[in-house]
């Protein structure tokens, strides 16, 4: 499939998927009791919960920031800011987010990080929180059990989700410890691509793989030696979430006044929690569909019939549609003002991941000359 037709089915899944929930929304026979809700959105509502994704992409800014200064790379933050927006972009428009990290990469390397180092800073700052969303997923649910059951019933996509988060978890830190069984691991996951024709050139792909997981042992490794910066990397991972995970609350309360409010901050907070961890992994561009019908089954109890559903179509322009307008945006006016055409910017995707996989291979080459200089010593 080449990659027009890609960002075409995927720019199909993410329209057609906005006009089912708007057309939900607009058919709704409850939608006059959810439009008087509405009159209580004030322009500060507004502004808190742009407030609330800025300071989610700064979390994933710091963080990134963080860890590569610590490895001597002192890119400025509001350069790793426009990364990280553009990370955010590309997830959103990619099945899984697949294409957010190479992009981020891409535009890190871009100032003379070495693409291994790289890498390993966005697996870190992955892994913290992915750590992060179960622990404070297990802190809230144990504070607020009611809520949990009342939203989710522990119906057993979440109880999947709750797994494949502790699984995920496990394996990045099996990748910390455990370096031999994970370049087993790899070298069995190549020999298997290969024979299914799903990788053309597996000596090439192993050396890439081998060389990433090198480079993040190491940099975990030098982190481990460091536990203040391991600390601190939790910390930015978890007030990143809880900025995510503020949004719901916020939009509670723009749609219902003070007095009118029986659901508290915590409750919310736990509610989109157990939201997060049951729907975010699913392969569709953004989540898309998973987001939407999981956020209305669990937050139904709290919003109320009709206005459920209003709050969810705010909860996600704010937490996906906002981001790709401003990614958009973004990207588009970087890459013309850097004298790009529309059409190369609409393949910079591509033209990156060329570009990322093409330095790869010469920093591999260059690893395996110092091997052998060093072997000769």
């Amino acid at each position: 499939m080449n990659p027009r037709t890609k960002r075409l089915i995927n720019l199909g899944i993410i329209l057609v998927t906005f006009g089912i929930v708007l057309y939900i929304v607009l058919s709704d026979p409850s939608l006059p009791n959810a439009l008087k809700s509405l009159t209580n959105l004030r322009i500060q509502h507004i502004a808190v919960l742009l407030l609330c994704w800025a300071l989610y992409v700064l979390g994933d800014a710091v963080s990134i920031w963080y860890c590569l200064r610590r490895q001597g790379y002192k890119l400025s933050l509001p350069y790793v800011y426009f990364t990280s927006i553009c990370c955010q972009y590309y997830c959103g428009i990619t099945p899984g987010a697949t294409g957010g990290q190479p992009m981020q990469i891409y535009y890190i390397h871009k100032k003379g990080v070495p693409t291994g180092i790289a890498s390993s800073a966005l697996i870190v700052h992955f892994f913290c929180f992915q750590f992060m969303l179960f622990v404070l997923g297990t802190a809230y649910w144990i504070i607020y059990p009611a809520a949990v059951r009342a939203s989710t019933g522990y119906n057993a996509f979440m109880i999947f989700g709750y797994v494949y988060n502790i699984f995920t978890c496990g394996l990045i830190v099996t990748l910390s410890f455990f370096r031999p069984a994970i370049q087993w691991m790899t070298r069995k996951i190549v020999s298997l691509g290969a024979r299914l024709h799903l990788i053309k050139e597996p000596e090439e792909t192993r050396k890439r793989w081998l060389s990433s997981v090198e480079n993040f042992h190491s940099s975990m490794r030098e982190m481990l030696r460091h536990p203040g910066d391991l600390l601190i990397q939790l910390v930015i991972a978890g007030l990143k979430l809880m900025a995510l995970m503020s949004v719901a609350w916020f939009v509670y309360a723009a749609l219902f006044a003070p007095d009118a409010r029986v659901n508290s901050y915590g409750e919310l907070i736990t509610v989109d929690l157990m939201h997060y961890t049951t729907a975010n992994f699913y392969p569709l561009p953004g989540a898309s569909g998973t987001m939407e019908v999981f956020f209305t089954n669990y937050f139904g109890w709290i919003f109320g019939e009709g206005v459920t559903n209003v709050a969810m179509l705010i909860w996600r322009f704010f937490t996906y549609y906002f981001t790709l307008i401003v990614g958009m945006v973004v990207v588009t006016t970087v890459g013309l003002r850097s004298g790009k055409s529309l059409k190369e910017v609409a393949n910079l995707q591509e033209t990156a991941a060329e570009q990322y996989a093409q330095a790869e291979r010469e920093e591999q080459q260059q690893a395996e000359a110092a091997e052998a200089a060093e072997k000769q010593k």
